[in-house]
């Protein structure tokens, strides 16, 4: 048996369930670990099952499953919390059971037939996903959608509608959140505001009346740096647990541009619109020995 550690946003626990289905295309009898969100305070929780309604209790790994696969070193913990950037790759200083991901969106094709039993990392790699695309894309259906968003939805059906994520750091309100914070600092860059401004001027040479709907955490950041008129229209109203609502509007717009999130990433790739112009950063992350293969082929990197 393997095991899949599922942690992080949504996006994340997207990636690695894809992963998870990567394996399991293999013929390979695989597990979810959930137990970190017992404890995890950031994002959301756990939502692949209240979300797309996931919930299968089969493909869940238990205690005695997960027990001596998974590496408690402190130094496992810490790289955890502050990045590969501190600590290299330590898979040569944990259990041969437990395989950590070396870089960040890298595609690892034979990662299966490896004696490793226990995989830990995000998976960010369009590869993991193409065996199972269509099955991916049945999956990926929201249970529930609040009824302003699909009213919404369908008149972004019927524009010529963008997607645009400006994603800020949130203040972290804890040490574990400081922590993570400092991981994305050192890891992970953040978009510019000339990528966006560059992004926004692609659009206009190549689309006619754009209407950009904005989707941010930072409202008057966006405010004070772009000039905005009556085709920028700001959704502010999907919080908390209704974040992920978020996500469904920009798979039903026409055009996205995205973040370093991989929030807005399944935004674009679950965007069935066959015509859709998908803007992306052109680093992605920080590391200079990361693969930075998270973005497809026929998306625009800017």
């Amino acid at each position: 048996m393997k095991i899949v550690r599922v942690i992080g946003g949504l996006g994340n626990q997207m990636f690695q369930y894809c992963f998870f289905l990567y394996l399991r295309k293999k013929q390979i009898e695989t597990k979810l670990d959930i137990t970190d969100f017992n404890d995890y305070s950031l994002h959301q929780g756990y939502e692949l099952n209240r979300v797309f309604g996931i919930n299968d209790e089969n493909d869940i790994a238990s205690s005695a499953d997960i027990e001596g696969q998974k590496d408690q070193m402190i130094l496992l913990k810490l790289r955890k919390l502050l990045g590969r950037t501190l600590f290299g790759n330590v898979n040569i200083l944990i259990k041969k059971t437990h395989w950590v991901e070396p870089n960040y969106s890298a595609f690892y094709e034979t990662v299966y037939k490896t004696d490793h039993s226990y995989f830990d990392g995000y998976w960010q790699n369009e590869n993991y996903l193409s065996e199972n695309e269509h099955e991916i894309k049945q999956i990926f259906q929201w249970k529930f959608i609040k009824p302003e968003n699909l009213n919404l939805s369908r008149k972004m059906e019927n524009e010529e509608s963008v997607a645009l994520h400006i994603r800020r750091l949130d203040s972290p309100h804890s040490l574990r959140q400081l922590l993570y914070t400092i991981r994305l600092h050192i890891v992970f860059r953040s978009a510019s505001k000339e990528y966006y401004i560059n992004a926004i001027n692609y659009i206009l040479a190549k689309i006619k009346k754009p209407v950009f709907y904005i989707f941010t955490n930072d409202i008057l950041w966006v405010r004070k740096n772009f000039p905005l008129d009556n085709n920028y229209i700001f959704i502010d109203w999907n919080r908390g647990s209704e974040s992920n609502q978020d996500m469904y509007l920009m798979t039903r717009c026409k055009h996205n541009i995205i973040s370093m999130s991989s929030f807005s990433w399944w935004g674009a790739w679950l965007n069935e619109n066959t015509d859709k112009i998908v803007i992306a950063p052109k680093k992605w992350v920080k590391r200079f020995d990361s693969k930075d293969e998270i973005i497809p082929k026929t998306w625009i990197r800017l």
